[in-house]
């Protein structure tokens, strides 16, 4: 499978993880109130601030933000008849309702590590998405990361590339300025703004027939940026029992529904410009496999960011 190919997913999930992890608990209601009643009167239900005064919008009541700073791990899992699949897509998501900002890192997929099972045993230094295969699945990723990174990784959403061309085209597809004429597998890109479908975004992300890391990096954040807008509509939630079926096939997560209303409520209030996504840099070992490793001073200092915006003091870091 195509490093660009994984690089795509991880917009798919965050995509899910901002749109619909608030209904993953839920399928039969929609979330029109909070679990544990309010003891104060209810606000009134609230409007998408982009849709007009529509009695057939959907009519929400309001979820109180997060009082403090959390994060998420997205998991995107190659998962096929008779495997457990590997982590090949992982990003971790943080949020600060405090300074309504989000921080995002993409950890690649051939970072190398130490590998931690779900019930803490570390077993050896290898590829961080074998984490996936250790036999606890998405909690050995989590606790991987958690080592990787020295931070607290407080829930998960797992997602398999079979839900990734359906969201994206229960979405509408994605919304992306193609910088060059292309083809990739049959797919052809003509230079100028498109809508692509699942199949089309994938070939989109994954060609490597021309331009640089740069150029591939910013077709991804195309793909983010489009998912990330389009998951905020109005027209999406409406959608969420289609969207929910398709979730419920193709992923899991940790997440409780009134934790995960939260925070969406949190995550949509907070604008493009207030989104801030790390680059985790690292050096090429070409061994028996390829390895990317990251220096002790470039995980510290990802460590370091992620620990600030999380609000968490310093302590004895983990090994790597």
């Amino acid at each position: 499978m195509g490093r660009y190919n994984r690089k795509t997913l991880l917009a798919v999930v965050l995509a899910l993880g901002v749109v619909i992890l608030f209904r993953l608990q839920d399928p039969e209601n929609p979330p029109s109130a909070p679990e544990t009643p309010p003891s104060t009167p209810s606000p009134a239900p609230i409007r998408d601030r982009n849709t007009p005064d529509d009695p057939a919008a959907p009519r929400l009541r309001p979820p109180s933000p997060l009082d403090r700073p959390v994060s998420l791990l997205l998991i995107g899992v190659d998962q096929r008849k008779e495997d457990v699949g590997r982590a090949d897509a992982l990003l971790v998501l943080t949020v600060n309702p405090s300074s309504k900002t989000v921080k995002v890192l993409n950890i690649p997929r051939d970072t190398k590590t130490w590998l931690i099972r779900g019930n803490g045993q570390r077993l050896r230094r290898d590829k961080i998405n074998h984490s996936y295969s250790l036999g606890h699945g998405a909690k050995s990723t989590v606790k991987t990361v958690e080592n990787f990174l020295n931070i607290p990784i407080h829930d998960y959403i797992k997602m398999n590339f079979a839900g990734f061309r359906s969201v994206i085209d229960l979405f509408g597809g994605v919304d992306v300025r193609v910088r060059r004429n292309f083809s990739y597998k049959g797919h052809h890109f003509r230079k100028g703004p498109m809508t692509l479908n699942g199949a089309q975004a994938l070939a989109y992300i994954r060609d490597r027939t021309g331009g640089s890391d740069y150029d591939r990096h910013e077709r991804q954040q195309q793909v983010l940026n489009s998912l990330w807008e389009k998951g905020t509509r109005w027209s999406t939630i409406m959608k969420l029992d289609e969207l929910f079926r398709i979730v419920r096939r193709h992923s899991e997560t940790s997440l409780s529904f009134p934790q995960a209303w939260r925070t969406l409520g949190t995550v949509r209030e907070i604008p493009k410009e207030k989104r801030e996504v790390l680059r985790l840099r690292g050096k090429d070992e070409w061994s028996s496999h390829y390895y990317l490793v990251v220096p002790e001073g470039e995980r510290s200092r990802v460590s370091r960011v992620l620990r600030e915006h999380l609000e968490i003091e310093s302590h004895k870091k983990t090994g790597p």
